[in-house]
């Protein structure tokens, strides 16, 4: 399904609000059918939209055919804080979270083009953190590039970060209003990988990095 505007996607959203969909915040979780599940199939799967500064990410529960938000957030850095410092910081929410919540599957935004040298010398220092983190500690790591996520999400790859959290709402069944966007990025990708996950036993997924 493609959308060409937010004012589109916002009419899809309101008509299925009104055939009875109930949206619901992040922490109860709701489940969405999900075609062609293996029904035996149970992952959770942690998505992670990497930055220096602020880092998204997100928790979805795969069971069967119901999809589940499990929860969401971001781990930020101060603004004025040593490279070093964000790095280490990173590296340490990014394993809290895996202790806490015993992911199967980490799902990471694919290193895109930066004009800026600067820029993609700090971008990839934080996806290596992560990586490293989560090789670590013994998780399958995927990544999908940016256009890919929002293709499969919404259907559009030139789709804005309103528009991805708006059809994160649908998808998941939670209110994403006052989510910050980078955490529904996250979700976002988590979505992508079990949509995969989903197709002809998984047997389409890219190569675990």
């Amino acid at each position: 399904m493609r959308f060409k505007s937010t004012e589109e996607l916002q009419k899809w959203a309101q008509r299925n609000q009104r055939l009875g969909q109930e949206i619901r915040s992040i922490k109860p979780g709701a489940a969405q059918t999900v075609a062609t599940v293996d029904p035996l199939l149970q992952r959770r799967i942690l998505g992670i939209d990497t930055a220096l500064r602020t880092t998204g990410w997100g928790l979805v529960d795969i069971r069967g055919q119901r999809l589940k938000a499990v929860d969401c957030g971001v781990i930020r850095n101060q603004p004025n804080e040593r490279i070093s410092e964000c790095l280490r910081r990173l590296a340490g929410g990014i394993r809290e979270l895996v202790q806490l919540y015993h992911p199967d599957i980490a799902v990471l935004e694919g290193a895109f083009y930066c004009k800026n040298v600067r820029t993609s010398m700090i971008l990839g220092s934080a996806r290596g953190a992560v990586i490293a983190v989560l090789a670590e500690l013994g998780l399958d790591i995927f990544e999908y590039a940016p256009r890919r996520v929002k293709e499969s999400v919404c259907g559009n790859g030139n789709a804005s970060k309103e528009q991805v959290a708006l059809l994160v709402s649908q998808l998941l069944g939670i209110n994403t209003a006052n989510l910050i966007l980078d955490s529904t990025d996250a979700l976002a990708m988590a979505i992508t990988h079990a949509h995969n996950l989903s197709t002809v036993g998984g047997l389409g997924l890219p190569e675990r990095i």
